[in-house]
């Protein structure tokens, strides 16, 4: 290797040649060879045939100490006995059948029971169906078309949403009026004009914004911890604001827990936080693992998709915000999201998976220190992500100043040695399960540090 130009991914490639191989065989069929885009990386992405507890295990039969979980479904782990044998007797009872099934309604009753803020609640299969499916009905309740967001943030793959996700700063213009970019091209100018962006944790610009849009409004849809930028956390009351604001606004709040909801509490991020939103989505830790995702608020506002009974049967395809799916509520994933729940309430594993998280995350930032190198760690219970840059996390466009090589070098030199935190985007974020152990975060830890040595001083100035 030349030292002064270090190949940080020779080692990975000399242990994945069954990868490459693979690759080139799922390119043929599909664009990057892989099923979505963020699952690629350079050189190539693992291809896992195998995972149970807390590995995975790819074709060259090499095994990863797994901190990814799927993007933050598997929060028992993988594989959970419980859940894999609830599966199992749910498929030999009844798989689909487009009529209502009990364990569906079940799940849902478990749901409303966890999380106070919703009366009524739909289930969809992803989270992009979710907040879809919630903006629509929030629009049916206030007559609204715009929708507001703050940049940087996600909330699904659908075109209102793929909107100030990510761009330059000269696209996304002054930081205090930002302006509305879609994320990627398809996406009809016209749709960018109903999405109103704001920026995270301005209270003063938000405000501005908000009351300028307000009578075009129909939400305001936010991640309650921007996970899709790197960890990012409310600061000063800004949710307390928020929904003081959209309350005398009468904007619909919807909080996107696609990725908290169960994940930072049984009632989720709104449990943690003590606010109450007036729509939730939620996907993810939900499922266990399987395609399990929804929407939920106040009776009143969730009764937009009931058709009125005085209603001409002709007309009332008019009034009323639909929502429907042949998979929706699906038997064999509402027995794995149930049975999901009943072990995170049986088994304290909230408090578990969040001292875990402490032991993880505070280790790296440790290491961190130890080595000298400019990064920092931001989390919240058991999620959280490493950003290469000396700057504190207050907005989302911190991360500019944040090194995107040099972290996707430190993930490859970690994976190359058997440790996977989450994937390569400084934008995402890795995880605790309560598969995880002691001694493998101390294992992790020390992967890490060799890892962080490995792209020491190769990216100073």
């Amino acid at each position: 290797m030349d030292l002064d130009n270090p190949d940080h991914k020779e080692l990975y490639r000399e242990r994945t040649q069954g990868n490459k191989e693979f690759f080139e065989r799922a390119k043929q069929v599909t664009p990057l060879g892989v099923e979505s885009n963020v699952r690629h990386f350079d050189p190539y992405p693992i291809y896992v045939n195998r995972a149970e507890g807390s590995y995975v295990y790819d074709v060259d039969g090499n095994e990863y100490l797994d901190f990814l979980m799927a993007l933050g479904p598997k929060i028992l782990g993988h594989n959970h006995p419980a859940v894999t044998e609830a599966v199992k007797e749910q498929a030999e009872r009844a798989d689909l059948t487009a009529t209502p099934q009990v364990i569906s309604i079940e799940l849902m009753e478990k749901i409303v029971e966890w999380v106070p803020s919703i009366e009524k609640v739909r289930l969809t299969n992803s989270g992009s169906e979710a907040t879809m499916h919630a903006l629509r009905v929030a629009r049916s309740y206030t007559g609204n078309d715009k929708i507001a967001k703050p940049e940087g943030g996600y909330g699904g793959a659908h075109d209102y949403l793929l909107q100030s996700v990510l761009a330059d700063e000269d696209a996304l213009g002054d930081e205090k009026r930002p302006n509305t970019v879609s994320y990627g091209s398809g996406i009809p100018d016209q749709i960018s004009d109903l999405t109103v962006a704001f920026p995270f944790n301005d209270k003063e610009a938000t405000e501005e914004i908000l009351r300028e849009h307000a009578d075009d409004l129909a939400a305001v849809i936010i991640e309650p911890v921007m996970f899709s930028a790197g960890c990012l956390k409310p600061q000063d009351g800004y949710h307390e604001f928020l929904r003081d604001l959209t309350d005398e606004l009468d904007i619909v709040l919807i909080w996107d827990e696609v990725m908290t909801g169960f994940r930072l509490a049984p009632g989720g991020a709104q449990e943690r936080f003590g606010i109450e939103p007036d729509m939730t989505t939620f996907a993810k830790a939900v499922g266990g693992g399987y395609q399990m995702a929804g929407f939920g608020g106040t009776a009143e506002i969730m009764n937009e998709i009931i058709p009125p009974e005085e209603s001409n049967a002709q007309k009332s395809w008019q009034t009323t915000a639909f929502h429907g799916g042949t998979y929706n509520g699906h038997p064999v994933s509402a027995a794995a999201s149930l049975k999901t729940l009943e072990v995170l309430e049986e088994e304290d594993v909230y408090a578990d998976i969040d001292r875990k998280g402490e032991l993880l995350f505070d280790g790296l930032q440790d290491v961190i220190d130890d080595i000298g190198i400019p990064a920092h760690v931001e989390y919240i219970g058991s999620a959280g992500q490493v950003l290469m840059m000396d700057d504190d996390l207050d907005g989302f466009r911190d991360l500019f100043g944040a090194n995107g090589d040099q972290f996707n070098d430190w993930f490859v030199e970690a994976a190359a040695r058997g440790v996977l935190f989450g994937i390569p985007p400084q934008g995402e974020r890795f995880f605790t399960a309560y598969s995880h152990t002691e001694d493998e975060i101390e294992r992790a830890l020390e992967v890490a540090e060799d890892a962080f040595k490995a792209v020491d001083h190769e990216y100073d100035e």
